[in-house]
């Protein structure tokens, strides 16, 4: 077994079928750093200094981390090797095997500090799980000492039996009712949730609803920034679609979609990763009519566990649906040398202005 940084462009069809296979058993599935995502995006996004941290055992992948080299991390004026976090990340769990999961993460934490230049970063790590378990574990067994930045909860679904999900108050729930009262009488329809995974044009339709709303005007939707960030999308949706791995739903009044959200799945979670409503219709509320829809098709897939919304902390419309919430946070190891050491006191008051903020 052994630890490795391999630069992304470098990787062989070899590497990509281990790394896959690695995505595919993962303890904790992350469906944003699945080859077929992670590599999609980063032929795109063209992005400098990105690799892999990976340990291996012959030419089974056991543990790896998208990372790049990056100065400015989290407003921090020095240079680290991070966990690689872009617009379209919203998961920075290491993907790793349960078989043997604290040495590989041993390996993988000692490679990683020892090349990074002063720190290792970890972004968005969920601390939920074995695999926050085994960094903190592996952590201690090094002698290193994790400064935490930051700790937050985001929206999130946890089966119930009962599939009572719905976290409104009285007076808000009759609110949407009226609502969606309103919707179906001003298109003369009922008000339906269907999936379109399995349907290409539904990409499309995505973009051109995401365009026309808000994001479109504030200049922020796929569509429009940068360019060629449309083109991306819908081969992220083809990949992932390819791997069984991409859930597509449409809230439509007759043939007219009201709302659409994009969803990639990995193992027994389902994570959100774009939402997109008819602006002309911002009024009935197509988006939360939407995220309510959803809670029934979460429920009807028995294979879903969990639902991971991949919203902001302060998201108030997905906090006010959702009951549930996920713990993440954000970490970074010094090295037991002279650059760690230099980087520790930033990093410290870095956590504590963290901390006061929030």
């Amino acid at each position: 077994m052994g630890a490795s940084l391999l630069p992304i462009e470098e990787l062989t069809e070899a590497d990509k079928a281990g790394w896959r296979d690695l995505a595919a058993a993962a303890v904790e599935p992350n469906p944003f750093f699945h080859p077929d995502f992670a590599l999609t995006v980063a032929e795109e996004l063209r992005s400098a200094a990105l690799g892999v941290l990976v340990v291996r055992e012959g030419p089974d992948w056991l543990a790896c981390l998208p990372v790049e080299r990056k100065r400015g991390w989290r407003q921090m004026p020095l240079s680290a090797l991070v966990t690689w976090n872009h617009l379209y990340c919203f998961l920075g769990t290491p993907l790793v095997r349960a078989d043997g999961i604290d040495t590989a993460i041993t390996e993988l934490l000692g490679e990683g500090v020892r090349r990074s230049g002063g720190f290792l970063g970890l972004d968005l790590l969920a601390t939920d799980g074995p695999v926050n378990a085994a960094l903190e574990n592996s952590a201690a067994a090094l002698r290193l000492r994790p400064v935490e930045l930051d700790r937050f909860d985001r929206a999130a679904l946890t089966r119930r039996e009962d599939g009572a999900y719905l976290a409104l108050s009285s007076k808000h729930r009759r609110n949407f009712e009226r609502l969606r009262r309103h919707l179906e009488a001003q298109l003369g329809g009922e008000l339906t949730l269907r999936d379109r995974s399995e349907d290409p044009a539904a990409r499309e339709e995505f973009l051109r609803l995401e365009a026309s709303g808000w994001k479109g005007e504030g200049g922020t939707a796929t569509a429009f920034v940068p360019i060629g960030h449309g083109d991306l999308f819908h081969r992220v949706c083809e990949r992932m679609a390819e791997r069984g791995m991409l859930q597509l739903v449409s809230a439509e009044i007759g043939a007219r979609p009201v709302a659409m959200l994009c969803n990639l799945v990995g193992g027994e979670t389902v994570f959100t990763f774009k939402i997109a409503a008819d602006s002309e219709l911002a009024k009935s509320s197509p988006g939360i009519q939407l995220s309510i829809l959803f809670l029934d098709h979460f429920h009807a897939d028995a294979g879903l566990q969990r639902a991971d919304s991949c919203a902001e902390p302060g998201n108030e419309m997905i906090n006010r649906l959702w009951p549930d919430r996920r713990e993440l946070g954000i970490r970074a190891i010094p090295a037991r040398n002279a650059k760690g050491a230099l980087a520790r006191p930033p990093l410290k008051g870095m956590a504590w202005l963290r901390r006061r903020r929030r």
